[in-house]
Parts: C-alpha cells; sequence; structure tokens
C-alpha cells in the first residue's frame, strides 16, 4: 500500500491567503490521491504544482496512463531502479534513478509506469502553458519542448535543491504556508526548467535597475497589507505594472532580499514590537503578524532571534518602549513553512 507523507490535504482549493492544496492527475494515476499536493497561484491559470509521492510497497503494477500537455519534474529521494516505463506503448527502461536525480517525464507520451520497487520523489508538475507564460512573461520565445533523455535521471543540483526547499512546505499543516512561498519557488524551478532544458535564452538586455521609488513604495503596502502572505507575485507585478520576472528581480535589486523575505522580516518586526508594548497573547500575536499559530510564530522566532517569543518578552517587556529593529540577513534568507531560513533564490538562472 503507497503512504502518504503528511496529514489532510483538502480536496478543493482552500481561501486565497493561503497556498492552494488540490488534486493532480499524476498521484491519481498513482492512486495516491491524498497525497500532500501545493498548487501555485502565480500560475493557476495552468495548474502548476508540487506533490510529494512516497510508497514503500513493492510491485505495485501498472498504473494508469498520463496523458496530459505537461511534463514533471522529479528528484528521487531514494534510489528506484525496478521499474518500466511505458511511452505510447514503447517500453522504456529506466537508467540511473538514484537518489539525488532528476528525471523529466513527458506526459503528452500517455507514459504509464510497471513499478516494482519502491519510490520516494518531489515533483513539479509543469503544464506546458506555464512555460509559455514564462516565455511571454520574459517577451521570449516560447518553449515548444524540453530536452531530455526518456527514462533516464540526471544530476541537476538546481532542481534538486529548489525541490528539496518545498518538502517542509508539502508536510506543513493546513495555513501555515504562504502563496507567496510557494509562487517564488515554483517560478525559480519552472524559469531553471525553461533555460536549461527548453532552450529559453534572452535575446535582448534584461533591465538591471532597482523598482521606482512609487514602485517600491506600493509592493510594500500590498506585502504589509498581506502578512499572512496571500499576495501572489503575480499581483505584486501588475501593481507595479512590471513582468514578474522584471519585477522580482528589481525588487530584489531595491531591498537587497526577495519578497518573500523581506514579507517575513515585517512580520517578525511587528511581532517583536507587540511583545514588547503589549499584553496581547503569544498565540494572538502570532495570528496578527501573518502567522498561521503560535507554535508557527515560535519557530520562525526562534531562528531569527535566538530564543522563543515568551523569553524575549520576558527579558524586553517595556510598554510603549522602542526596540531595535531587526537585521535582516544581507545573505537574504527565506523563510520555509516551518520557520526555517534558506538562501533566497531569484527566478532567473
Amino acid at each position: 500500500m503507497c503512504k502518504v507523507v503528511s496529514g489532510d490535504v483538502d480536496a478543493d482549493q482552500v481561501g486565497g491567503d493561503r497556498a492552494i492544496r488540490g488534486h493532480n492527475p499524476v498521484a491519481d494515476a498513482l492512486g495516491m490521491q491524498d497525497a500532500p499536493i501545493l498548487i501555485t497561484s502565480a500560475l493557476c491559470r495552468s495548474g502548476v504544482a508540487f506533490l510529494e509521492l512516497d510508497c514503500n510497497s513493492r510491485n505495485v503494477g501498472l498504473t494508469q496512463a498520463v496523458r496530459e500537455d505537461a511534463f514533471l519534474i522529479a528528484l528521487q529521494m531514494k534510489a528506484c531502479r525496478d521499474f518500466d516505463l511505458y511511452a505510447d506503448g514503447r517500453l522504456i527502461r529506466p537508467q540511473q534513478f538514484e537518489a539525488g536525480s532528476v528525471a523529466i517525464f513527458d506526459l503528452r507520451s500517455n507514459l504509464a509506469t510497471d513499478l516494482r520497487d519502491p519510490f520516494h520523489v518531489v515533483d513539479l508538475y509543469l503544464p506546458r502553458a506555464a512555460l509559455d507564460d514564462i516565455a511571454d512573461d520574459a517577451g521570449l520565445n516560447r518553449v515548444a519542448e524540453l530536452r531530455h533523455q526518456p527514462g533516464t535521471a540526471i544530476g541537476d543540483p538546481v532542481a534538486r535543491d529548489l525541490l528539496l526547499s518545498m518538502r517542509p512546505a508539502l508536510a506543513a499543516r493546513p495555513g501555515e504556508t504562504a502563496a507567496l512561498f510557494v509562487d517564488h519557488l515554483a517560478l525559480a524551478l519552472a524559469t531553471h526548467v525553461a533555460h536549461v532544458y527548453g532552450g529559453m535564452r534572452h535575446s535582448r538586455p534584461v533591465p538591471r535597475g532597482g523598482l521606482a521609488a512609487w514602485q517600491e513604495r506600493r509592493a510594500k503596502e500590498l506585502l504589509c497589507a498581506n502578512l499572512n502572505g496571500g499576495i501572489a507575485l503575480s499581483d505584486l507585478a501588475r501593481e507595479c505594472e512590471l513582468s514578474i520576472r522584471h519585477f522580482t528581480r528589481a525588487f530584489r535589486q531595491s531591498t537587497g532580499v526577495a519578497p518573500h523575505a523581506w514579507l517575513v522580516h515585517q512580520r517578525l518586526e511587528k511581532a517583536r514590537g507587540l511583545l514588547a508594548m503589549s499584553s496581547m497573547a503569544v498565540a494572538d500575536i502570532a495570528v496578527d503578524c501573518g502567522f498561521a499559530d503560535q507554535s508557527h510564530l515560535t519557530r520562525a522566532f526562534q531562528r531569527a532571534v535566538g530564543m522563543s517569543p515568551g523569553a524575549w518578552r520576558r527579558m524586553n517587556f517595556r510598554p510603549r518602549a522602542m526596540t531595535a529593529p531587526l537585521q535582516l540577513d544581507s545573505e537574504n534568507w527565506l523563510e520555509d513553512s516551518h520557520g526555517r531560513s534558506r538562501a533566497s533564490i531569484t527566478c532567473s538562472p
């Protein structure tokens, strides 16, 4: 029997303020409808999604065929050597499916799998329409194909690390993962794939400047008004009259960090102010500052400050006192859904 990695996954799309959870045709074909799945809102028209599939059983047998206008970028969490792949009925023997390798599957080829080994993968489901959106957004020619050897996994450290970065978000409780975080990683990985395997290249110089003053002000206003991370990168870019790619690059140029990292910093700054100057319960402060709950705040606060919110309050509680602001790491960090910090990643290669 295949095992679901994390807890409950909502069958329907859940609200706009958090990452959307739902179903995916790949999980359905494997009989793993309850697998953890996160759909990005930035490219929601095309259904880009992350999913984690963990099956401890042997000899699962032949899966249902999947025929979708999409690709699957799959990180192997453990070696899976004994299975057969069928593309339009043609047998393909897999090669190099070792732990840490990445495989590209073309789902347009009526793909089915005869599974004998257990498997554990973290996937990006990437519809071709999403690749079109990325190319259109950048003003480049669309990507028709992804260059790959069917059935052969490869080493791709960038794709590997980006997919690994999604594991805590996939395992998080509902409400803990911000849509902005999922958007950021999905766009980064999809753009990497389009450049490396789709041959998407810039035909003209890419603007390198930061945001104009009014754009930076507007972006920060919107982020502060959505501390829970419910605003999409596409919304921020549209308000600044920029493409998503240009906005992400310009925001980092202007602020030194990616939008989600800046947002997390604002959450923690607000939390520190309330801890120092108010008698609000920590649980109420967490919700007021955009965290899912008190434990979500505690993990992020512990990582950034080195102690729990309660311990920090006992040392610093001074009603109406001003506290020195946190220093935003110049190495540009990015909080995952469990409050751990990671190197932030731009959406360009």
